[in-house]
């Protein structure tokens, strides 16, 4: 709250007392004691937005950007909720290091410097957009968690899904164009956190808490995404207007106290019987709450009954073997009530959609007459939160209608089918050549969403792949889908009227995008365009790389240039003081083919004070991420791993973010059981441990299956 009234002592000191604060949690309380100057801004209701930070960067106007924004924000949340901010100040407060990227203290938060101060000269679109969403998920807290808190920590998504759901749906309202919610969400959210949900180490994402210790468990990546993908397949389901309507009537209700999961649940419900509907929203949301995972709908025409389909559901894994090893995955009954949206199309036509509540594990639903030629089509722009499967007819005509027609179908769908395509593949649902004939299309393609959920899944793929013997036939396939986009699209310019904030965002993530892939896998053009301008750089010593290109050429630069190129690299590092383009920096640095360079950036990244503490797990992860440098992560990890765990153990998705990035790379039975004998002499495996084990597990069990037919069809087929 503001300061009341000052009293000056006789000692010299200051005696402030501040208006009284309202009921709140306890666990919200900040206190900031510093010597920071700020830039302040007032709303329209009068509400006084101060952002404060180091002088000299309140002196460069980098925090305008935010507290801008932050104006806006409290506008559109106060409209979008009918509920009113409901303090007379709010605080934005920059620091150089925090335990979290942010923290939502009620009136008060904190962010991490790199997380609200812009430069808008140096930093990428990326960087933009990822600070954006920083600050949008933390003024939607004011509303979700410091309004109305979760009764327990059990319910932490309830705050924090809705935060992350936010994050794109406010940045909509900042910048229309981007279409977050309908495109990046996808891609950024529903497909990521699928990746980690169907594994069988997964949990509900309601979790008895128990003890202290028990709620870094829950606040993990199935809190804040799997909760922000439920609350949009919700909104999907309830209608817009509805689910407004439910959740300020959820506020006010509970304003200035807790709530539970069964209260919001109520409160949904009412609002959608004042409309006529039964849908009861606790019997439809238990089962994706109560259980782990999601399920896979399967969609086949019904050959013996014409315009009909055969539809049924089942608990998505990665590595079916966990389902026979684990006993409680073989012996729970999962179901879930699905809104299952399906469209049927051909060549020039998809028809509207209709809704189909998916209750039982097979069921059949009449439709209308359809030809041969007809393709089904599920999920409708990637509302629900599971995977579609089809017939592998059906799936030849959605790969044929791609090759021909791809505009019939839906950006956000044809990024889903790649999606789902890809990792039904990887889970042994559908041979391996389906999804490597469904992206044969990509060179017409001409939207970012599709190329980007490409793009994730070809990089999952090199992973598994990059230290094969015929690695390089995948290497040239992904070439030869990628090469006509990037000769059309060349690269961005380094006019010195460039800025982000006029940006066409879709056009300049797309040319980034594939960049990024013809560099990654070695288009020559790609190679001498960025050792070019890493020369230039040197040579002239002004930097003209484009910012929304710099970590590209930064880190070819560095992996195909001598050592003076990382010596460089480092000095800019140290010299630099804009805040997005250290890091860009530092991570460049992690791209060398010089084992030498890598070790001892990682020594000196822990034993040193010349990267920053927060920095330190990202060069771990970006050097693991190096073919060069995985086997060196991973041994320093280990022989760091007491030292990592006492400084980093307790920062919330730190530990867990560290194991998952030099594990991930593992995909030998040698590695896996490596892994295996580190989590035995270390005390046993935590959760992240858990994560870890199964990922190397699905990875060794795919080579042991897979790889021969995966690179049969490439090495047969005329598109590979």
């Amino acid at each position: 709250m503001p300061v009341e009234l000052s009293v000056p002592e006789e000692d010299g000191w200051v005696t402030n007392h501040f208006f009284r604060t309202p009921r709140m949690s306890t666990y919200y309380l900040a206190w900031a004691v510093c010597n920071f100057t700020y830039r302040e801004a007032f709303t329209e209701s009068g509400v006084v937005i101060r952002l404060y930070a180091r002088p000299n960067a309140i002196d460069r106007g980098l925090g305008d950007y935010a507290l801008n924004i932050t104006k806006k924000l409290l506008q559109f949340y106060e409209d979008y909720f009918k509920v009113k901010y409901s303090l007379p100040k709010l605080d934005l407060l920059a620091v150089p290091k925090h335990p979290y990227a942010a923290m939502e203290n009620w009136g008060l938060s904190v962010f991490v410097e790199q997380k609200i101060l812009l430069d808008p000269e140096v930093s990428s679109i990326s960087y933009l957009m990822e600070l954006t969403m920083v600050v949008v998920h933390e003024i939607c807290h004011q509303w979700f968690g410091d309004l109305v808190t979760p009764v327990w920590w059990e319910d932490v998504w309830l705050k924090e899904g809705f935060a992350h759901f936010f994050e794109y749906v406010g940045t909509d309202f900042l910048f229309p164009k981007w279409n977050m919610e309908k495109q990046r969400f996808l891609t950024d959210v529903l497909h990521e956190v699928m990746l980690l949900d169907g594994l069988a180490s997964s949990h509900p994402i309601s979790q008895e808490v128990f003890q202290a210790t028990d709620i870094d468990r829950v606040l993990d990546w199935i809190a804040y995404k799997k909760g922000a993908a439920l609350i949009r397949m919700l909104a999907s389901v309830m209608g817009q207007s509805v689910f407004q309507r439910g959740l300020n009537d959820y506020l006010l209700t509970h304003m200035y106290g807790n709530a539970a999961r069964d209260d919001l649940w109520n409160k949904l419900s009412e609002a959608m019987q004042r409309e006529g509907s039964d849908i009861n929203i606790k019997e439809v949301m238990s089962g994706w709450t109560l259980q782990m995972g999601y399920p896979v709908v399967t969609i086949s025409k019904n050959d013996s009954l014409d315009g009909a389909v055969t539809i049924a559901q089942e608990h998505f894994v990665y590595n079916v073997d966990t389902k026979i090893r684990e006993p409680q995955l073989s012996n729970l009954s999962f179901q879930w009530q699905i809104p299952l949206t399906l469209s049927v199309g051909n060549l020039t036509h998809i028809s509207p959609e209709s809704v189909i509540w998916v209750t039982n594990r097979t069921e059949t639903h009449k439709l209308h007459p359809m030809g041969e030629e007809t393709w089904l089509l599920g999920n409708i722009n990637q509302t629900g939160y599971f995977r579609v499967n089809y017939d592998l007819q059906n799936w030849k005509l959605l790969i044929q209608q791609l090759m021909r027609n791809p505009d019939v179908i839906s950006v956000g769908n044809r990024a889903g089918l790649i999606d789902d395509v890809f990792n039904l593949a990887r889970a042994g649902y559908l041979p391996q050549n389906i999804p490597l004939e469904m992206i044969c299309y990509l060179p017409q393609e001409k939207e970012f969403l599709p190329w980007h959920a490409a793009s994730r899944s070809l990089y999952q793929l090199d992973k598994l792949l990059d230290r094969t013997e015929e690695y390089s036939v995948f290497s040239d396939y992904v070439l030869r889908q990628v090469a006509s986009m990037y000769h059309r699209l060349g690269w961005p310019t380094s006019s010195a009227n460039n800025s982000i904030m006029q940006a066409a965002y879709q056009t300049e993530e797309m040319q980034r995008e594939v960049i990024m892939l013809a560099c990654s896998f070695g288009n020559k053009h790609c190679h001498r365009q960025a050792v070019s301008l890493i020369s230039d750089w040197i040579s002239s010593n002004k930097n003209r790389i484009p910012p929304n290109v710099r970590d590209i050429v930064y880190c070819t630069g560095v992996s195909l240039m001598d050592e003076d190129v990382w010596e460089f690299i480092w000095m800019k590092f140290h010299s630099t003081v804009a805040i997005s383009e250290k890091k860009v920096l530092l991570e460049a640095l992690t791209c060398s083919d010089n084992a030498f360079l890598l070790n001892r950036l990682l020594n000196l990244s822990l034993g040193s004070d010349l990267v920053p503490d927060q920095d330190v797990i990202d060069v771990i992860i970006h050097v693991g991420r190096n073919p060069l440098g995985r086997h060196l992560a991973w041994r320093y990890f280990r022989e760091k791993w007491e030292v990592l765990n006492s400084r980093y153990g307790e920062a919330l998705f730190m530990n867990s973010k560290l194991i998952n990035g030099v594990t991930e790379f593992l995909n030998t039975a040698s590695e896996l059981n490596e892994l295996k004998e580190f989590i035995r002499s270390n005390g046993g495996a935590g959760p992240a441990f858990s994560r870890a084990v199964e990922i190397v597990e699905t990875s060794v069990r795919w080579h042991s299956l897979y790889q021969q037919r995966f690179f049969q069809w490439l090495r047969k087929s005329p598109n590979g």
